[in-house]
């Protein structure tokens, strides 16, 4: 009976398939980058409404 009870157990925890868990890993890794470029986009747009500095004579 215990021998079944473990077998059982180590079926059910493999119930997540290898493409399953690709996907999964795929979906997060575009969200992550979904975010990066919105950021960078929300930085670049307050960059350019910045008024010009007068205190750096270089730029």
């Amino acid at each position: 009976m215990r021998r079944l009870n473990v077998l059982l157990i180590l079926t059910l925890a493999g119930c997540v398939s290898p493409a399953q868990r690709e996907a999964a890993a795929e979906a997060r890794g575009y969200e992550r980058g979904y975010r990066q470029a919105v950021q960078e986009h929300y930085w670049q747009l307050q960059a350019r409404q910045r008024p010009p500095s007068t205190l750096n004579p270089n730029r």
